[in-house]
């Protein structure tokens, strides 16, 4: 006899998440992991991708259309990628003067 029996999404993700959480770390590479942890976490994989892979996916014709993203949002995003630029350049440079 075969049988079947349909759980509602909510009472799956409750029961996977109630004792977990998402960790999210930026690497030194210029990737982003992700991972839940906690107790339920032993069957949840840890994924990463790169930043640049990340914006390139955020701003493709049908992503922006979906988020109604405007001209000013686009250039804060882009503020904040050149001061990430500038933090990093800083960083390489501090630590290129520690190797002397």
């Amino acid at each position: 006899m075969i049988a079947s029996l349909e759980i509602p999404v909510q009472v799956i993700e409750r029961a996977v998440l109630e004792n977990a959480s998402v960790d999210i770390t930026l690497l030194s590479n210029g990737e982003i992991a992700s991972a839940v942890v906690g107790a339920a976490s032993d069957c949840l994989l840890r994924t990463t991708v790169s930043i640049d892979s990340l914006v390139d996916a955020f701003l493709t014709n049908e992503n922006l259309d979906k988020e109604e993203a405007t001209e000013a949002e686009l250039r804060t995003l882009l503020g904040r990628l050149y001061k990430s630029v500038e933090v990093v350049e800083r960083t390489i440079q501090l630590l290129g003067r520690k190797a002397i």
